[in-house]
Parts: structure tokens; sequence; C-alpha cells
């Protein structure tokens, strides 16, 4: 049954090397048809999933390419309607995605890229990866099987459910914003020092905040004007006692906000 079924997602290469049972089985198949089937869509992000986020990726992306190493991950992916929903591993799959991507492109003698040219990594395209596949999976268990393997890095509520989709296009904007204005500020760290923040903890801060001030479609931009706001009176009154090299890196970029502890941003915003 499981056979037939992924006969429906056009992956030439992929074979089924382990049935646990008919609705939990280990596959492989090469990077390049996986890749392939995700540029026609029949390998997506699950709708809960967080969205990659571009620094960790980078970082990743920059290892597989210039370390070489066999990539002995597993992925994670449920299978609805003849796709493949990623429940663990986007950010590495979209490592991937990025150096092909890159990798696609002409040479450019002014501005290089960091994974080469012109197709020229088939020695990472003709790898297999492994996958690990769930069937008829409810929704329920879908969201059990994906708080499971993320026990360790906690996945912003925001995530985790049906999750009114106005709040959701907010808080991703900004910080999308954050992150092209103040790049150098995030980081992929789950403890951050000052002042640096993680992606999905600013995610949860920028929720929390929405909730706190009963935000919704008519006065959203308020949560934009309040990061500004409170980043130019850090500006003028940095907290006390901070390091010369924290707030020179402030001065440089004109990112203040993150002087502050999560629980006194919470509180200050």
């Amino acid at each position: 049954m499981a056979s037939a079924l992924l006969e429906h997602i056009n992956i030439p290469s992929i074979e089924i090397i382990h049935t646990y049972n008919e609705n939990n089985i280990i596959v492989k198949c090469k990077i390049s048809d996986l890749l392939a089937a995700a540029s026609l869509k029949k390998v997506v992000n699950w709708k809960y999933n967080r969205p990659p986020d571009t620094i960790r990726c980078n970082e990743i992306a920059d290892s597989i390419y210039n370390k070489k190493q066999e990539l002995d991950w597993l992925l994670y992916m449920v299978y609805e309607k003849d796709t493949l929903h990623i429940i663990d591993g986007m950010h590495r799959f979209h490592s991937l995605q990025i150096i092909k991507r890159e990798n696609s492109k002409g040479v450019d003698l002014l501005t290089p890229n960091n994974y080469g040219a012109n197709n020229d990594a088939e020695w990472l395209y003709e790898k297999y990866i492994l996958i690990s596949i769930r069937l008829n999976m409810t929704n329920g268990q879908t969201i059990d099987l994906f708080q499971s393997l993320n026990k360790s890095n906690p996945v912003p509520e925001l995530y985790m459910f049906d999750t009114d989709q106005q709040k959701r296009v907010v808080i991703e904007e900004n910080v999308t914003e954050w992150i092209k204005r103040f790049g150098t500020h995030f980081t992929s760290s789950k403890s951050p020092n000052i002042p640096n923040m993680n992606r999905d903890r600013f995610i949860e801060i920028l929720d929390f905040v929405y909730t706190k001030y009963n935000l919704n479609n008519s006065n959203s931009y308020l949560l934009s004007d309040k990061l500004y706001e409170l980043n130019a009176n850090l500006k003028n009154n940095p907290p006390k006692k901070m390091s010369e090299n924290s707030l020179e890196k402030c001065v440089k970029t004109g990112c203040f906000l993150f002087l502050l502890r999560r629980d006194k941003l919470q509180e200050q915003i």
C-alpha cells in the first residue's frame, strides 16, 4: 500500500528500505530527485511548521558544501494528498535548496556565491538521503509527532494551533524586517548573549505583545511602532552596566532593542 501511494509523488529513486508497520516506513532517495519534487510542490513545509530561519540555513549550507561530509540525516515527513509534508528537518532541507538555487546560476565574477556555479555540485545531488514517512495520520497525531521531535528546541505557539492568519502574517513580517535591517544581531544560538536574539524567541516575544495589546487587523501596525519606539528609547537611555562591546555594536547597527532580556522586552514594549 505504501509503495503504491509513493508512486504519486514522482520521486524516481525513492525506495522503501524498512517498514515498521503499514503507516510508518523509512525510504531513501537521491537529493536531486527530492529537490525536483519540491520544485513541483510535492515536498512542502508542514502548515504548522516554522518558516526556515535563513541564518541557520545558510550556516548549514556552508557546512554541507565546504566540508562535503556524508549527510547521515533522517528527515521526518507525513504523506497526505500525494504530497510529503516536512515535519522535522526543514532547515536541513532548505539548506539543500539554497545550494541548488545558487549552484544553478552561471558564473558571475562580480558577485560570486559560496556554492559554485553551473550545477557543478553533482557530487551532492547524487547522494542519497533517508526519510521517515508516516501515512494515514490524523492532524492530532501529526502535532504529537511534531512536538515530540522538537522537545529540545521549543516551537513558538504561533505555529502550533490554527492561529489567526493575520496575526501570523503581521508577526512574520516584523521579524523579517528586523532580520533584514539588523541581521548581525540574530543568531541560531538557543541562548544568545546580549545584544543578540534568536529568531524563534523574537517570534514568541511579538506573539506575547500582539496579545498584550489586543491587536487586530485594524491596528496591527502598532506592533512595529512599539518596537521602534522602544528601540529609540533604549538608544537614548541604554541599560546600566552594559558592556562597552555590546553598546559599540548597537551604536554601529542602530539596533538597541536586544540590550534587554526577554522578560524586560515583553514588559517594556
